[in-house]
């Protein structure tokens, strides 16, 4: 596929050769690399797969040079400390190296902390006029347990990086215990594509205000099937209200939600999978997001239902909602494990009126309002030139 880079009329083009390598490519991440293609002399993707297969997407690399590599593809049981078992997919791009001579970039531009990084790592250190960057998205809370063979590794490749980038603050804290200086460290958030936002009235009516949505996959790490238990217990407790639960998302546990008796005054939908491109229109229809993950280095989600005028009520083990949730003033905080803790905030939030809502609608969107594709990309940009800087003093 061809690149549709156009440097001209850039006079602030990064005059460099950049290869990003990365699993695969969610619209998020195609849209900010996008960008930041448009702003480099030569940018190149290296993508270990095509598509994981529990991913629904469009593959769309358009403005984008993509070469696929050759990949092993391992899965692994992942069983978390939390209590809940998950699918992980351990890529192996062997062909890197190789893939690298032919590029020979001035810059490396290396997700996650594993097989391609190394790859990428030996690449620097045998041509020293290379710089390696390595982007890091973790919590502290999806790192629990994950073993001291992968720390080893971690330590390693984190002392081979010239830079680090983090996706927020838990991020950030998890790699100071690599003892890393804080002048390696750079921020490089989750962005919704700006393309995809919600252009629309915020308020809400009476008879939407109140109605919550959970997105994503239906899977145990999304903690979907213990929230709805403890929303069967609550109706069931609280007879007079009537609560509205719709469900976005496909996965294994899809039947089994299904499949659960509910109480008269529980209202349970689902409406399977919808295109990033038309959640956000989706997204007003209700107006409360709930995200009960019991374990996720981000959630993107969340970013896109605040942007929609959605107040959040998640779960502080998604590092989205412990960075971006003002408890009582565009969302609020609950504990998974604790039932009380979202009995508490449900009495709470359907205490509140419309207006009262509608107030926290903007509280929510403003919220996001800077975190948008343009200044990832942006992020992204000074590091490269950071470390072009460091080149040529050094």
């Amino acid at each position: 596929m061809s690149n549709t880079n156009s440097i001209t009329d850039r006079p602030e083009v990064l005059d460099a050769s950049v290869v990003a390598l990365t699993h695969y490519l969610p619209p998020y991440m195609k849209a900010v690399l996008a960008e930041v293609a448009q702003q480099t002399r030569d940018f190149s993707v290296l993508l270990s797969t095509q598509l994981e297969p529990n991913r629904q997407f469009d593959t769309d690399w358009s403005g984008l040079r993509v070469t696929v590599q050759k990949n092993l593809m391992l899965r692994r049981p992942w069983k978390h400390g939390a209590g809940f078992k998950d699918e992980l997919y351990v890529h192996v791009p062997y062909d890197t190296y190789s893939q690298l001579r032919r590029a020979k970039p001035d810059i490396l531009f290396s997700y996650e902390l594993g097989a391609r990084t190394m790859f990428s790592a030996v690449y620097r250190r045998l041509h020293p006029r290379s710089r390696l960057a390595c982007c890091v998205c973790v919590s502290e809370h999806t790192e629990q347990g994950r073993g001291a063979a992968r720390h080893l590794l971690r330590r390693w490749l984190v002392r081979q990086a010239d830079a680090i980038t983090f996706n927020g603050p838990s991020c950030r804290s998890y790699l100071k215990r690599f003892l890393i200086p804080d002048e390696k460290l750079f921020p490089f958030p989750y962005a919704q594509v700006t393309a995809n936002q919600f252009n629309g009235p915020l308020e809400r009516s009476s008879a939407s205000s109140h109605r919550l949505v959970c997105v994503g996959q239906l899977i145990e790490r999304k903690g979907v099937v213990p929230m709805l238990a403890s929303m069967n217990r609550y109706c069931a407790a609280r007879p007079a209200q009537q609560v509205d639960l719709t469900f976005i998302g496909t996965g294994p546990l899809e039947a089994e939600l299904k499949s659960t008796g509910v109480p008269s005054n529980l209202r349970l939908q689902f409406v399977g999978h919808i295109p990033s491109q038309y959640l956000s229109a989706e997204l007003a229809k209700f107006g409360i997001l709930i995200f009960p993950a019991l374990a996720d280095e981000w959630g993107l989600v969340v970013n896109e239902a605040m942007q929609a005028g959605l107040p959040v009520l998640g779960s502080p083990y998604a590092q989205a909602c412990l960075t971006l949730i003002r408890d009582g003033e565009n969302g609020w905080l609950y504990d998974p494990h604790m039932e009380r803790s979202l009995f508490a905030k449900l009495d709470s939030v359907f205490a509140l009126s419309a207006e009262s809502l509608n107030k926290k609608r903007y509280a929510a969107q403003e919220s996001v309002r800077e975190i948008t594709t343009g200044s990832a990309a942006d992020k992204a940009l000074n590091v490269f030139r950071r470390l072009l800087g460091d080149r040529k003093n050094g």
